[in-house]
This record gives C-alpha cells, structure tokens and sequence, in this order.
C-alpha cells in the first residue's frame, strides 16, 4: 500500500459542489481509501488567461495499492466524469486532481512527473496538507510538509482567502487552534441566501474578534412540514463570495448527515421565552433552533456569537438557552438592516412579485404607528395593536398570525404600556411569511 497525497481544485460552477463529488469518487473507490480530507482554501487563480473566478482548493490523504500510473489514471477519469475538458491549459475547470505525493517514490515520465513539480512553491497546496499531513515528507529534499509551508515567503499568506469546513471536527480543531493562540473568535450562524443584514453583522464579528467564523446550514429541524424547507433559497457561491468580502476568514458548511448523522435522538428543550408567538404559529420550530445553535456552539466554541434584532424572539431564546445552560459565549444583538423605505431585510423577500412587495411595507408601517403613539401618550396597548391591524388589512394582509405588545425580556403581552416594551408582527404577504419588530420607546418623565 502506498500513502499518497492528492490536490483537488475547483473554480467553475458549484465548486464547493464539485470537490465533495470527487472526494466522494475517492471514497467510493474500493482500491482507494480516503484518509483524511483538508479544508477548502480560496485563492485567486495562478496563470491562464485573465478574469477566472477564485479556486476553491482541498488536500487528500488516501492510501492504495494501485501504481502511480494507475491512480492518475483514475483521477483523469473522475475529472471527466465531473465534465472536466483539458483543453487550455491553466484555463477554468470544474475539477482539477492532482497527484502530488506517491509514497517516497520519484517518477519522470512523459505522463507523470511526481511530486508534483509545484508542490513546494504553492501555499494555496501546502497549508491544507500541513492541516491534514504535516509529517509527511518531500522524497526528493527530505523535508515536511510543515517544514516546506514554514519556509515559504510569509508575504505569500495573503494567498489564502476563505477557508471552508465541512466536517464538524475539522472545525471545532480550527476555532480551539485560533483560541490557543489568543485569538477571540465570533461566530455569525446563517442559513445562507445573504444580504445585508448577514453581512452587517460578520462586519460586526470582524470589529470584536480576530478570527470571524460564519456558518450556512439550512436546518430541517426547524421548518415545520408545511414549510418552506425544499424551496428556501440556496445561493452558496453568492454567499462565498459576500463573505469574503466582508471580512468571514473561516465558513463551516455541513450536510445535513453531518449536523445529523443516523441515529440522531437529542434534542433541546427550549426555554419559557420560546412559548408565546413564534411558538404558538410554529410548534417544535424553537426546539429545531435551539437544537441546531447549540450544536454549532459546540463545533464553532466562539467568545461571541452573532444574531439580528429582526429575528427579536430567536435571540431572547438564544440568549436565555446560553444562560440557562451556561455556555461560555456572549450573545451579541445587532440592529436590524432594512431598505432605505424600511422593508426588513430577509432571505424570504426574494419570494415576494413586486405588488407584494409593496404591500410588505406595511409591516413596518405598523411599527412605526406603535411608536407614534406610544411617543404620544397612548397607553392601551390593545388600542395600539388593533390599529396596527388596520394598517395590514388596508394594505390588503389578511393572513396574521400575530401582532404583540409584549416585555422584551420575557415576551409576556402587555394590556397596558409601562416599562420597556417590543411590538412584534408576523403575516402572510401573499404565500410569503415575514416578521418584523420594534423596540418601543417611550417620552421621558416630563418630556
């Protein structure tokens, strides 16, 4: 058996999609046994014409009793069956596999020239093999492959953009290896299909910590069965994309088998705060939440953790679930990013024709006609909701499953505004549900 060091690159179409595929190939090889799997690296392509797309690149460890001919032969055939056509070279690709180490051998041949000739120049290969493989040494100059990444310029570092976990272990290794360090670490968790509410707060992240960490994970958990869990939007090269741009330097991005392997039976019970509301229209969707954040909290163990003012009663439960259970991390709150006409911003927005989206406004509408009122001295809060109502159904929304007056702290409804207090809305905008929120605020004694 031989021990081998494989180089897998991508960057055309679903990259990310791309690389699992191969290394699913690899693994489903019964001549080849996948060992161990690096991250995924972004960097900007090397050579070839100009304006390719990012490469999404990943290092394997695979043992196998085929020859050295035999396994690049078998990489050729895995990139054909990925629609890979060596044509240009250096020109974009969906998948490009490399044979970068075969044992300690040496090899120079018209159709192999192993170790990859590359091998000790290029960060964007040594830094995931370090991560996976860092004893294993270069025949031809002794060397680790520790050793040859410590060696390269150190100007070279910015090379490496995002990194990308798909496995949960991997990910946790990486955010203690960053803590160890002294490095504070925020975690922003996400279902994808980003906007700027999600940005704004890894801009946030990237403020109070030295090492940002985003996650995209659609959690089936918490979508009811008449819910929109096939149809939400999945938008990943955008998101990758958008991160790298505002700061993310780590995405852990599992499947669904990993976040929920065979046998999967534990569950959290959400705390009082997950009751009222949320927890009235959508059973069991906070026991999903709160199951999934607290998993994340284990893989990804940050000083700080992310969420939007929008979602008002998903981050009370959070922040009551990390106390309750005294999980060492803060929960940090962010202000809600809403359009210059002040619709909240939402993945689910995307569903919306351009008449609804008209109609949506009305949400915050209703928010800002509590605040009026509350500023002008109103104090029935049932006065206050019913007329928030009118606003919906004058916009012509008669699917709402709640608008509340309630504390901010417990999410108990108030019959009478005194104290601190949040309006909450959630309706149906054609098939489309939104919520929104406002913090109410009151006149100062003798204003």
């Amino acid at each position: 058996m031989a021990m081998c060091l494989l180089g897998l690159g991508s960057n055309l179409g679903d990259r990310v999609g791309y690389l699992i595929q191969a290394l699913s190939a690899l693994r489903s090889d019964p001549q080849i046994k996948l060992l161990r799997q690096s991250s995924l690296v972004e960097t900007a392509p090397v050579g070839g014409p100009p304006g390719q797309p990012n490469y999404l690149n990943a290092v394997a460890l695979v043992d196998t009793a085929l020859s050295a001919a035999e396994l690049f032969e078998r990489l050729l055939r895995i990139e054909q069956q990925l629609g890979r056509v060596r044509s240009e070279r250096w020109g974009p690709r969906t998948i490009d596999l490399d044979l970068l180490l075969y044992d300690e051998q040496i090899i120079h041949s018209s159709e192999l020239e192993v170790p990859h000739p590359r091998l000790t120049e290029r960060r964007f290969v040594l830094e995931p093999a370090a991560e996976i493989a860092p004893d294993i040494r270069h025949p031809a100059s002794g060397r680790t492959v520790s050793k040859l990444l410590a060696e390269l310029d150190a100007a070279s570092a910015a090379e490496i953009g995002l990194r990308i976990f798909t496995q949960a272990a991997a990910m946790q290794q990486a955010v203690l290896r960053s803590r160890r360090e002294g490095k504070r670490v925020g975690l922003v968790p996400t279902m994808g299909a980003l906007h700027e509410g999600h940005l704004s707060l890894v801009r946030e992240a990237r403020e109070r910590a030295d090492a940002v960490v985003a996650t995209i994970f659609v959690n089936p958990t918490q979508f009811g069965p008449q819910e929109d869990f096939g149809k939400y939007p999945r938008t990943l090269e955008s998101d990758l994309q958008l991160l790298g741009q505002a700061g993310c330097d780590l995405v852990f991005l599992p499947s669904q088998d990993e976040m929920y392997p065979p046998g999967f039976s534990t569950y959290v019970d959400p705390p009082a705060a997950a009751q009222p509301l949320e927890g009235v229209c959508r059973p069991g969707h906070f026991r999903g939440v709160t199951t999934v954040v607290l998993k994340l909290f284990g893989i990804v163990p940050a000083d700080f953790a992310f969420f939007g003012q929008k979602d008002f009663q998903q981050a009370l439960v959070i922040r009551r679930m990390v106390e309750d259970l005294n999980v060492p991390i803060e929960i940090v709150t962010c202000p809600t990013i809403r359009e210059p006409d002040g619709l909240a911003l939402s993945s689910r927005n995307r569903y919306l024709s351009a008449g609804e989206r008209q109609q949506a406004l009305a949400l915050s509408r209703s928010l800002q006609l509590a605040e009026t009122l509350v500023r002008g001295g109103e104090r029935s809060a049932a006065s206050i909701v019913e007329r928030m109502r009118a606003v919906l159904r004058e916009a012509g929304i008669e699917r709402i499953d709640y608008v509340a007056l309630a504390d901010p702290e417990t999410l108990t409804e108030k019959s009478r505004i005194e104290g601190p207090t949040v309006a909450l809305v959630a309706a149906f905008v054609g098939t489309t549900r939104l919520i929104d929120n406002r913090v109410l605020h009151q006149p100062e004694p003798g204003g």
